[in-house]
Order: structure tokens, then C-alpha cells, then sequence
């Protein structure tokens, strides 16, 4: 059933993507994560961190109905502390995919969106710093719900992404001071801003 809702996914971008009237831009901004459901040997709790992302976007839109697709890939940096003082700072390539529905009017269009999203971790800091590649799982994914505004060539957006990939596969051993990532998630609300061409 994934497989087939994912193959009905890329036939309608690709259908989209072939009728509408597109614009690359450049895409930067702050992200806010924390990390969820982390078993650990002592009761604290990971809070949202500062990180930023940066990359190329590409929105294609089909004039006069509103509809959009909007495939990014993104440089994103991630971090979560917990209440020990302990930071997980982690570095992705990412590439969500948002789907708009939104409105044309005169001088700019707001617009909600949602859709996917994958990440390959390429980077890593602070308390996994030393811990081997092989411990943790480079793969994220997950999906996100947001809105925003074109204003002209500026588009300013948000959205909260909710990742479903776990840092480490189920059953390994905790990594530092007895906190196992075998459930944790990243997630965490995206504020960017768009220069369109």
C-alpha cells in the first residue's frame, strides 16, 4: 500500500510539474528541534535548540487554481539539549517536497502546504561526536504541514516537520550516559524566507 500511495505521489508531481509555470529560488532560515521519545536512565527532558537551513528550492504552479508543488533540498543542521546539559547537533542533506494549495490574488498569494520529507545525516557534533556512523541511522523521514505568502519574487514560510526515523535501530545499545536513541525522533518547527528568480 506505501509503495502505491508513493507511486500515485510522483505520477501527480510529475503531472504538475509538466503543466505549470515554474521559479528556482534560494532558500535559507532557522529551525527549532527537539528530540522525542528518547529511553534514558535518568527522568529528563530534551528541549528545542537553534539550528539553520539553507539550499535551492524550486516552485512549480499551475496558474488561476491554486495548486503547487515545491521540491527543496536543503543543508539543515538540527540540535536538541537535554536537561543534563547534554547536545545532540546533527547535519542533513534533506529534501521535502511541499505540496501548496493557495490562493492568486493581486500582489502576493498565501498559501497552506504539507507533504514529505527525506534526510541523510552528513554530519554530526557535541555528544555524538565520537560515537561511529555505523551506531546511529543516517536515514530520517517524516512530514510536515505549514503555510506561508509569495509576495512578489519573496516567499516567507513556516512549518512543523514531524520525523518518524529513529538515530538508532531498535534494539542497540544505548550510545552516551545510558540515553538510547532506539526510538528517539527529531522534530521541530521551520522558519524560512525565499528570494524566487
Amino acid at each position: 500500500m506505501k509503495k502505491l500511495a508513493t507511486l500515485v505521489f510522483i505520477i501527480s508531481v510529475t503531472a504538475v510539474a509538466a503543466t505549470a509555470q515554474g521559479r528556482f529560488g534560494i532558500k535559507g532560515g532557522l529551525n527549532f528541534n527537539s528530540l522525542k521519545d528518547v529511553s534514558q536512565s535518568v527522568d529528563d527532558t530534551w528541549s528545542k535548540q537553534t539550528g539553520h537551513h539553507i539550499g535551492l528550492t524550486y516552485q512549480a504552479k499551475i496558474p488561476f487554481i491554486g495548486l503547487g508543488i515545491q521540491p527543496e533540498l536543503l543543508f539543515e543542521r538540527r540540535r536538541s539539549e537535554n536537561s543534563m546539559g547534554n547536545t545532540v547537533n546533527m547535519d542533513y542533506l534533506t529534501l521535502p517536497i511541499n505540496v501548496q494549495i493557495g490562493l492568486d490574488l493581486l500582489l502576493f498569494r498565501p498559501f497552506i502546504m504539507a507533504g514529505p520529507y527525506l534526510s541523510y545525516a552528513i554530519g554530526k557534533g557535541d555528544m555524538l561526536a565520537n560515537v561511529p556512523w555505523d551506531d546511529i541511522n543516517r536515514l530520517d523521514y517524516g512530514y510536515m504541514l505549514g503555510a506561508g505568502v509569495d509576495i512578489w519574487r519573496l516567499q516567507v514560510s513556516g512549518k512543523y516537520m514531524w520525523g518518524q526515523g529513529k538515530l538508532q535501530d531498535a534494539g542497540s545499545q544505548p550510545l552516551l550516559d545510558g540515553n538510547s536513541f532506539d526510538k528517539a525522533k527529531m522534530e521541530g518547527f521551520h522558519l524560512s524566507v525565499a528570494w524566487m528568480f
